[in-house]
């Protein structure tokens, strides 16, 4: 496609050369006369100008003004047709209007010459304002006549001496007068901080590589009570058991605020040279895997308990596993969570809209594409406990010494592949850029859930014997189940930026994401257990439980976004 600088430029050359064509041409033996002095001229003498395309006021100032006289036929030109008299052009010195070569480039390109600018343009073009051939023959005059103004080599600008006629005989012909060629011009764009308009696709830089630091906050998961404790005193059967005054709660119960963490941003595109205003990006932002470790250890002076629903018909009612009691048992519990999020598009920019000018560019563009979003996470409670005493727990009876640990992991991954289409508003001012993004993306969410988990039980005298499933994880949820849902993916950024050189800009922004119909490891976690399953030397009795929850909730991620952009 044609570039807009250079279609605006042909426009321009158009209009100036049009003006030229369109002044009036004189009439008749004007016209003849006017063909001679034409056909000398080293500027129109091209045998391919034809007669309608003869620029008017040929003779330029030439002439002088308000002569009154007529104009003789010269000895080679055509006869006149009728004995019309010249109308003699306005003066006009050529010194008061600029040189094409003085006339700034910004000028030629963004504004319309004048009537005596595209004189003024045009006369430093000829050799010579009269023929050197038609010196030899002069212009007949009256006697006491004014004959035309002799021209001298002074420069443009000096004042000329009009001839008088003292005889019949013919004026002295007017001495030819060589102007300086027209020089070379280079027209080059507007100076700005990329050296062409504001956002003007494709005059911008046709790549660009922006790399950013993430700084992000992923929303926090709903965790269920997982850890409580009661005060020392506490009678052992009460201990940690949820809806009794004297139990805490530690640990859950609700959204787990995360801290923000560190991530990085890699966005590329290009303009397309075959088609103006589109272009090809793609876009990758990820937060690398990390974990968080809470970890609660006692010797028995603190209580820590795991409180779960015991849906053992003999029981159906709230109980606790006890990790640590006076006394009684010693422990620790830990809780690690490990997330990571990683998301990209590969898309095309259309410009929609454009404006700009040598300050300030206002542009909006249509984005559309292929969006990808994967976040993954677990959640996994490891508890190790000695018995000091012999006691009771939900998975039988413990021996002094004997040493009992439980593993439960719970582990989720969203993989959302979709169509995104959004719009990005941006406006430059100087060396500053505004820019705001809003896009939306629908498509599937493939959901996983895996749990697993187990026991062992090593006693003082004999071998450890180890079995599937701990607390929260059994027969009933134990496994990988996967389903795809429908989603939405909405996304909105803004980003202020700073030309910092031609090729480099500084950035700071924000940035949302939120994604619906997510699975998340919390949500997964089943409190109830049933403790018939968990004895070996009770017969399993009631429903199977902990069970499979596959439940969905929402997720958001956002932060600030601190980033540098090369563009060549």
């Amino acid at each position: 496609m044609v570039n807009a600088v250079s279609f605006r430029r042909l426009i321009y050359t158009t209009l100036v050369f049009s003006t030229c064509f369109a002044l009036s041409l004189p009439a008749d033996a004007d016209w003849e006369a006017g063909k001679y002095w034409m056909s000398h001229s080293d500027t129109f003498s091209s045998p391919s100008i034809s007669e309608a395309a003869l620029p008017p006021r040929y003779l330029g100032d030439a002439v002088a003004a308000n002569s009154g006289e007529s104009l003789s036929t010269p000895p080679d030109a055509p006869a006149p047709a009728t004995d019309k008299t010249l109308p003699p052009p306005a003066s006009f010195d050529p010194a008061t209007i600029p040189r094409l070569s003085e006339l700034e480039a910004k000028v030629l390109e963004t504004q319309v010459l004048t009537e005596a600018q595209i004189q003024a343009l045009l006369a430093p073009t000829r050799n010579q304002y009269l023929s050197p051939s038609s010196s030899a023959q002069g212009n007949s005059c009256e006697v006491n006549g004014t004959c035309p103004p002799s021209e001298t080599t002074t420069p443009v600008g000096s004042s000329t001496q009009s001839g008088t006629c003292n005889t019949a005989d013919s004026c002295p012909p007017p001495r030819s007068r060589l102007l300086p060629r027209l020089p070379s011009i280079q027209i080059t764009k507007a100076p700005s901080a990329t050296n062409c308009p504001p956002i003007a696709a494709p005059c911008n830089p046709r790549c660009w590589a922006h790399a950013e630091v993430l700084s992000w906050r992923l929303q926090g998961d709903r965790l269920p009570i997982l850890v409580t404790t009661s005060p020392l005193g506490t009678a052992q059967a009460d201990a940690g058991i949820l809806g009794l005054p004297t139990t805490v709660p530690i640990f859950g119960g609700d959204r787990f605020d995360t801290d923000s963490r560190l991530g990085g941003r890699l966005n590329v595109g290009r303009w397309l040279r075959r088609a103006e205003g589109i272009a090809v990006e793609a876009d990758f932002s990820f937060l690398p895997k990390e974990d968080e470790t809470h970890t609660f250890v006692s010797a028995g002076a603190t209580t820590l308990a795991r409180p779960f629903y015991d849906v053992n018909p003999a029981v159906d009612a709230e109980a606790a596993d006890l990790i640590a009691f006076d006394g009684v048992v010693g422990g620790r519990l830990t809780i690690e969570m490990e997330s990571e999020l990683y998301t990209g598009s590969l898309g095309m920019r259309a410009v929609s809209l454009r404006f700009s000018n040598a300050k300030t560019g206002r542009r909006v563009d249509w984005l559309s594409g292929f969006r990808y979003f994967r976040l993954a996470e677990s959640l996994q409670i490891d508890d190790l406990r000695t018995a000091v005493a012999t006691h009771a727990s939900p998975y039988g009876t413990l021996d002094v010494g004997t040493t009992f640990a439980s593993h439960d992991h719970f582990k989720t991954e969203n993989d959302f592949y979709g169509y995104d289409l959004g719009v990005s508003i941006q406006k430059e001012r100087g060396r500053w850029l505004l820019r705001s993004q809003a896009k939306v993306a629908l498509g599937v969410n493939h959901q996983v859930v895996e749990n697993d988990g187990q026991r062992t039980i090593t006693p003082t005298v004999g071998a450890a014997v180890t079995e599937r499933g701990g607390l929260l994880t059994g027969q009933g949820n134990d496994g990988q189940v996967s389903q795809q849902r429908f989603a939405v993916l909405p996304e909105a950024r803004i980003e202020l930026g700073y030309q910092v050189t031609k090729h480099l800009r500084a950035t700071a922004g924000y940035q949302f994401l939120y994604l619906t119909e997510a699975v998340r490891p919390g949500s997964q976690v089943d409190r109830a257990a049933n403790s018939s399953l968990l004895d070996a030397a009770v017969a399993d009795a009631g429903p199977v439980r902990p069970g499979p929850l596959f439940e969905s909730d929402n997720v958001y991620v956002h932060g600030g976004t601190f980033g540098l952009q090369f563009s060549y």
